[in-house]
């Protein structure tokens, strides 16, 4: 009999991607997308708007088939059987307004099959988990957009999906809201499902990803754990308004003792050091009012993006895909 260690080994795939290529007609979209999601795993795909992770989770959740390569729901092609076993919270809510959160729930339980008092138990777990239990004969037009948002996650889960699919769950909401969504994305994952995330957010990648695929210009170019994605990293992380600094200036911040990367924008430098209160004093005493901004936090997944990709991790709305 096979053992527990083979079951594992041999277990179904909640999602993978081999060779998986999607192009609009723009020219934006992902090529040649290799992912693995395995079962009580949260992913982080993690880039700015337009970067392609959108068109990623896409191909996931079977909105669109790829122009090549695949896409196989616990080892199946997508289809009604592997549609009934996705969660899927899209960027924009897309709930009916004249309908109460209560009925908002009924509705996607029964496209699930659900019925009677099981239907009902759902939707009462749920509503209350995510801090709207008090709310359910309320109409979803009274809802703040944390609220709302809150709902567009249980709207996800009454079928209790073994995949989530999640686009930016949790832009510009407030921290309670942000924090009553990961604690229900938590007990998901702790009950073995998987949860693939698209996400621009660094600090959240980091503090609940247990891997974080980087994507930029439509391709996966790092995918690691947060911790190993940022080790190496020195300490604190210094951004220096910096205009007028030269290729000489980086070449001889390079060669200074306790600097580590020194990545250079259009008019910002962004050094990693391995104490900031003994290397910024130097950087006034030597450059004095050409610096004329710093900033010091500790160095993060945000400097591991910069480190990798070459540019900032920025937050453009101009290409939702």
């Amino acid at each position: 009999m096979p053992n527990a260690e083979t079951e594992v080994a041999t277990a179904a795939l909640p999602a993978q991607l081999s060779g998986a290529t999607f192009w609009w007609q723009e020219g934006r979209g992902a090529g040649e997308i290799d992912l693995s999601v395995r079962a009580g795993e949260v992913v982080t795909l993690l880039g700015p708007n337009g970067a392609g992770k959108s068109t990623i989770l896409k191909m996931l959740s079977g909105e669109i088939e790829p122009q090549q390569g695949s896409v196989t729901i616990f080892d199946q092609p997508h289809g009604r059987e592997a549609r009934r076993r996705i969660g899927l919270v899209l960027q924009e809510p897309s709930t009916d307004d004249l309908m109460t959160l209560q009925e908002t729930l009924q509705l996607h339980g029964r496209l699930f099959g659900l019925r009677g008092s099981t239907l009902q138990r759902r939707c009462d777990e749920l509503l209350d988990s995510l801090g709207l239990g008090d709310r359910a004969g309320d109409r979803c037009e009274t809802l703040s957009g944390g609220l709302r948002r809150r709902l567009d996650i249980a709207r996800a889960l009454p079928h209790e999906p073994d995949l989530l699919l999640l686009d930016e769950p949790t832009l510009a909401l407030d921290p309670d809201s942000s924090a009553a969504i990961w604690e229900a994305l938590s007990e998901k994952v702790s009950a073995g499902a998987a949860v693939v995330v698209c996400s621009n957010d660094t600090a959240e990648a980091e503090a609940y990803a247990d891997r974080v695929v980087i994507v930029s210009d439509g391709r996966v170019v790092a995918e690691d754990s947060p911790s190993n994605l940022t080790d190496g990293l020195l300490h604190d992380a210094l951004e220096l308004d910096w205009p007028s600094a030269t290729g000489d200036d980086i070449a001889e911040l390079e060669r200074w003792h306790g600097v580590g990367t020194v990545l250079w924008t259009e008019d910002q430098l962004v050094l990693t050091v391995e104490n900031s209160s003994e290397t910024v004093p130097q950087l006034f005493q030597r450059y004095g009012s050409r610096i004329t901004g710093c900033r010091t936090r500790e160095s993060s997944l945000r400097d591991a993006w910069f480190q990798i990709v070459g540019r900032p991790l920025t937050d453009s709305r101009e290409d939702q895909r």
